[in-house]
């Protein structure tokens, strides 16, 4: 027997718009946040997510270096991090209507989006 979850392309992840007056969005939330979930980004929705610390580049006055390893591990940390937050984003901002994305857009990670949409809903 196959369990091979299905791709993020999936009908799986297809999500009704909300309705401009939120009256679908009892039943929106619920399928946002079960794509979310099955998706494993629960903790980019909810705020858990915690973007990696910045290294210390090396100074003139303490002599310390950082590794291209190093550097190299830091930017892979980031870009995953934002891929994370930017499916999260990716997946709100095609359920909801113009008007809504224009009043969300500008935040800073998909946590506050979604906080931002709950608030108003």
């Amino acid at each position: 027997m196959d369990i091979t979850l299905p791709s993020t392309s999936s009908a799986l992840f297809n999500v009704p718009k909300l309705a401009e007056d939120g009256s679908n969005w009892i039943t929106y939330k619920e399928r946002t946040l079960m794509a979310i979930g099955a998706r494993g980004l629960m903790r980019y929705i909810t705020g858990r997510a915690v973007r990696p610390a910045p290294i210390s580049l090396p100074q003139e006055d303490d002599g310390t270096e950082v590794a291209d390893a190093e550097i190299e591990a830091f930017e892979k940390k980031m870009d995953e991090y934002y891929q994370k937050d930017s499916l999260v984003k990716q997946q709100i901002f095609s359920t909801i209507t113009d008007r809504l994305l224009l009043r969300v857009q500008k935040l800073r990670s998909g946590s506050n989006v979604w906080a931002e949409i709950c608030n108003i809903h």
